[in-house]
């Protein structure tokens, strides 16, 4: 009678899983028994709208300066982020040779087929899920700023207590500032949407549009690239409609945030040596079997 097979664990993704699952399971508990509505506001919106208080009142009281510097900040935090999201993106274009042959040798078992891509981006080191990331973690810093931008730019003496209620009481000389100056170029109001309902939208759909055009790579699966033509059309679309209905700082947070993003695009892809497949391979197998 044989003795049933003992299934080969990795110690270092059972650390990973356990770790994960901890973190999770704390951040439920802790949520559960402060509340997610005050650790939403005294996690992130009261830091979030202090922090952006502090530079208007020091940067000459503008806040499309203050809106700049913010913006550069937080792009300066998740930058490591967005270069590993390139950097998988360029691996991936790299790797549609090798996809293609596969493609063609198991164009008739979708089962092997998919078990050789996962084999593939294995030795390379490559998770195709990883660029999902930076535009995970944009989306509560977006609702946040969002919040934090209406505060900000209270005008009503109701508005003007709840921004009282908001600011830290450490944070002196916030009488001599409030009400902000929300308005540039005489005309938009900052805590408004743009009163043309083109200039920005314009912007912010062309340069989003810009930056996933330069941020998509070729794909040899048909699949794929209609799903990356579709979002190359649909995401900067919905971001110009958003801009139409949320307030002109939001939107000029958008569009520097792009800017941003596609000079670093443009920097990685012209400075960076090109990406061999095979290397990456041979280093991931060597990483591999020293830790073994």
């Amino acid at each position: 009678m044989q003795a049933a097979k003992t299934p080969n664990v990795d110690p270092k993704q059972l650390r990973k899983s356990l770790l994960t699952w901890g973190a999770i399971a704390a951040i439920v508990i802790i949520g559960t028994q402060v509340g997610w509505g005050t650790i939403w506001r005294e996690g992130l919106v009261r830091p979030m709208l202090n922090a952006l208080l502090f530079l208007y009142m020091h940067l000459g009281e503008s806040f499309i300066i203050a809106i700049l510097v913010f913006t550069l900040v937080l792009r300066l935090i998740t930058s490591p982020l967005q270069i590993r999201q390139i950097q998988s993106s360029r691996r991936m274009s790299a790797m549609q040779p090798k996809l293609q042959e596969i493609q063609k040798k198991h164009a008739g078992n979708k089962e092997k087929l998919v078990t050789e891509q996962q084999r593939l981006y294995k030795e390379a080191g490559i998770n195709p899920m990883g660029g999902c990331l930076p535009t995970l973690i944009q989306f509560p810093i977006w609702i946040v700023l969002y919040q934090s931008i209406n505060v900000m730019l209270a005008d009503t003496p109701i508005e003007l207590l709840r921004l009282g209620k908001d600011v830290y009481n450490a944070f002196t000389g916030i009488t001599q500032i409030v009400p902000l100056e929300s308005t540039i170029f005489g005309t938009m109001n900052l805590a408004q949407p743009d009163p043309t309902s083109i200039v920005l939208p314009i912007l912010v759909g062309g340069s989003m549009w810009l930056q996933q055009r330069m941020m998509t790579q070729p794909s040899s699966d048909p699949q794929q690239a209609s799903m990356n033509q579709t979002m190359q059309v649909m995401m900067p679309l919905m971001f110009g409609y958003f801009t139409t209905q949320f307030a002109s700082g939001l939107a000029i947070y958008f569009l520097i945030s792009n800017i941003i993003g596609i000079a670093l695009q443009w920097g990685i892809q012209k400075f960076s040596p090109p990406i061999d497949v095979d290397a990456l391979a041979t280093a991931a197998a060597s990483k591999k079997g020293k830790k073994a």
